[in-house]
């Protein structure tokens, strides 16, 4: 085990070298208004803007048999806590990130540059030089301050898994989305501290905002509404991104299914062979994410207000929190039954998930009948892995094939579905006055560099790879393929009935819910 950079002998970037990359850079993207003092957020627009140019779009083929099993390398990202392998067996994506001039660009300072856009205008003009690298948005926002929006975010939007159902509360309200913890974790100066709680009546009316900041509640026609809407905004963003994205989708969910699968099932146990499609390129993008984002000096500690320890603790946040739950019995926490297809995270999500319970139950039927998984030695390991790797999950000791099925299926849901809610953000990136990943007092637009520096990043995680509807069945052993064959044509079926059901569902809502459509998933994490 060792650290991103114990071994890294990469010198950080003197002030001569500074200079001539300063230099270098001056040709590139000279439409960009960014600081010439600027270097990592310059750097990254050429960078990122190659690589996606040069990316050849990945399809299902491009899943390969299993090679191997055993322990592997990995490097610490946040030292006993989490660790991401190495080596990726379908190869890298983005091998600038090992490279030693992107090691020595996080050693450059972190800079926050207050620089406004002059105008919406001019905003729009540079954002739109990034759409062509960037994947089309699902679903299009308008009118994006308006308390209309606000409840649309909650109920069908970025915050939906997040909605809490309340309980007798004096102002009326029903629901609310509550990320006033993020308050707890400190920012750079000259940044405004993250922390704000949304709420909502039974109806979807947005009544009230609480701001954490100075510990004061909003309500509409005051002189702080706006103010503390924008809050509100800014802190989903950032805590959907890092603790629910980056630390429990990514390193808790995705890092484990792969590492503990590659490690305690061989390469032709049928369990594997279902795993396969769930785990594509996970370790090359886990282990990216641990080298560009999460460390000091890399894109997130950038991206947000953060201070450095900031960042940690809200990493920390999606994994403390993420406990075990299938995506019914948390839905059914949220107490939305009343709202129907008006809460259409619900609706889609439920159906989804059915459909890879089906597909998982199944495929157990053809390999392991009655409850023999269980006694399976392989899949007793890769349960007792799990369990080491992320106690927080409070799996409890493998006594029913139930278990497995459950687990199994909440991964596939997670590593697909789940992912495209937390991670699928480009609708509220293309307006900055939607969001921001940096708050300042006074301000309710994102700055110049927190703008390029979102694209940046988003562009970089939304290279095509493969997508959930397509064909696998390669990767299934020989061993009753033509039945396992057939599985996974019914469960592929479904998935297509599926996305048009929600086609024809969207004709209907209040605005489009994309989110758990297959046609928009990959089959894993791999962006």
């Amino acid at each position: 085990m060792t650290e991103p950079n114990s071994s890294d002998s990469t010198a950080p970037l003197n002030e001569k070298q500074q200079e001539e990359l300063a230099v270098s850079l001056e040709s590139e993207s000279p439409q960009i208004p960014l600081q010439r003092s600027d270097l990592h957020t310059r750097f990254m627009v050429g960078r990122v803007r190659e690589r996606v140019t040069q990316w050849t779009a990945q399809g299902p083929a491009a899943a390969g048999i299993p090679r191997a099993h055993g322990p592997l390398e990995k490097i610490n990202v946040i030292p006993g806590i989490l660790a991401v392998p190495t080596h990726d067996e379908d190869g890298e994506k983005i091998r600038f990130a090992k490279k030693a001039l992107f090691r020595a660009l996080r050693s450059l300072p972190v800079t926050d540059d207050a620089n406004p856009w002059p105008s919406p205008e001019s905003a729009a003009a540079v954002i739109t030089q990034f759409v062509p690298i960037l994947p089309p948005p699902a679903v299009r926002w308008t009118d994006v301050a308006s308390d209309r929006v606000m409840s649309l975010l909650a109920f069908q939007g970025l915050a939906s898994h997040r909605l809490e159902p309340l309980e007798a509360d004096k102002g009326g309200a029903a629901y609310a989305v509550d990320l006033s913890w993020m308050h707890a974790f400190p920012v750079r100066p000259g940044l405004e501290p993250y922390g704000a709680c949304a709420y909502f009546g039974a109806d979807r009316t947005l009544l009230r905002v609480y701001t954490a900041h100075d510990d004061s509640t909003h309500h509409p026609g005051d002189a702080s509404w706006e103010d503390a809407k924008w809050r509100w905004r800014c802190a989903l963003f950032a805590a959907v991104t890092v603790a629910d994205h980056l630390a429990a989708t990514h390193f808790l969910a995705s890092n484990v299914l792969v590492t503990v699968t590659r490690e305690q099932l061989p390469e032709n146990h049928p369990l594997r062979r279902l795993l396969k499609a769930f785990g594509y390129g996970a370790v090359d993008v886990n282990l990216d994410a641990g080298l560009m984002l999460a460390p000091e000096g890399g894109l997130a500690h950038r991206l947000f207000s953060f201070t450095y320890g900031g960042l940690s603790r809200c990493l920390l946040r999606g994994f403390e929190t993420t406990k075990f739950q299938t995506f019914p019995q948390a839905i059914a926490a949220k107490r939305v039954d009343a709202l129907g297809d008006a809460f259409p995270y619900a609706t889609d999500g439920l159906a989804l998930y059915e459909i890879f319970r089906t597909y998982a139950q199944e495929y157990f039927d053809i390999f392991y009948p009655g409850e023999s998984v269980v006694r399976d030695s392989a899949v007793r390991a890769w349960w007792q892995g799990i369990v080491a790797c992320a106690p927080t999950l409070a799996l409890g000791p493998l006594n029913k094939a139930q278990q497995v099925l459950d687990l199994l299926t909440h991964l596939m849901f997670t590593v697909t579905g789940f992912h495209g809610q937390v991670g699928h953000v480009v609708p509220y990136l293309l307006d900055p006055q939607f969001i921001t990943t940096k708050i300042r007092a006074g301000s309710r637009m994102s700055d110049i560099q927190a703008t390029v520096q979102v694209l940046n990043l988003t562009a970089l995680t939304a290279l095509e790879q493969p997508p959930l509807i397509g064909d696998y069945s390669h990767l299934f052993l020989e061993q009753d393929k033509e039945r396992v064959t057939a599985a996974f044509r019914r469960y592929q079926q479904a998935l297509i009935k599926l996305s048009r059901d929600i086609d024809e569902r969207n004709r209907h809502r209040e605005q489009p819910f994309q989110t758990f459509n297959p046609t928009v998933l990959d089959t894993s994490v791999s962006t």
